[in-house]
């Protein structure tokens, strides 16, 4: 997919990155932000990305991972060292995923699983070498420590990649066709469709009707 430079799509990841900053100065406890142990916590901040990456590609969703580590930064730089990588290692999995079904027909009983799979697979064993070195760079842990730590993180990186993942596809695909064409998310987002930038909701609705 082509890097969409329209003011449309521009404006839409203006919204997806206001809610990521959102969710990352103003966290609401026990809600938006489940803490585990060793300054792990869950959060929606993924699932943002996971929709952009759905609707608009790598590039957009790429961009976003930078503007989420700024937003953890101010308040906690170490901890947003962790999140910054543990968010790219998923996204780079869902990228791999994406290639893989690359000119291939399928519909989402097939592709959520294969998203869901490389997208855990890429974050647990990426987190899980990454910490080791982070661990020891960051606290000044032994090796034998910090492998034995780093083990830890690992089954709360599944859950995480997990939500963030599911979420974020099933939001996507409850989003109406109509709004979909008009926002020119996912496949609508091609030159083909441009045809359909005209095309009133009333108009799309009677059309599938029909």
């Amino acid at each position: 997919m082509k890097l969409r430079t329209d003011a449309r799509s521009i404006a839409i990841l203006a919204i997806f990155a206001a809610m990521i900053l959102a969710l990352e100065i103003l966290p609401i406890p026990l809600l938006t932000d489940i803490p585990l142990f060793g300054g792990f916590t869950l959060d929606p901040t993924g699932i943002p990305i996971t929709i952009v990456f759905l609707a608009f590609g790598s590039v957009f969703s790429l961009i976003l991972i930078p503007i989420m580590w700024i937003a953890i930064a101010y308040r906690n730089p170490i901890g947003s060292v962790f999140k910054g990588f543990a968010e790219f290692y998923t996204l780079f999995g869902l990228i791999i995923a994406k290639l893989f079904l690359r000119n291939r027909q399928y519909d989402w009983k097939i592709a959520a699983p294969i998203y869901l799979t490389f997208g855990v697979a890429f974050r647990a064993i990426g987190m899980y070498i990454t910490n080791i070195f982070l661990i020891q760079w960051l606290y000044g842990s032994p090796l034998e420590g910090a492998i034995l730590y780093s083990a830890t993180f690992v089954i709360p990186n599944i859950i995480q990649a997990i939500i963030n993942i599911l979420v974020g596809i099933l939001i996507f695909i409850v989003i109406p066709e109509n709004l979909a064409i008009q926002a020119r998310f996912g496949k609508y987002g091609a030159d083909e469709y441009d045809k359909y930038e005209e095309i009133s909701a009333e108009e799309l609705e009677s059309a599938g009707n029909e």
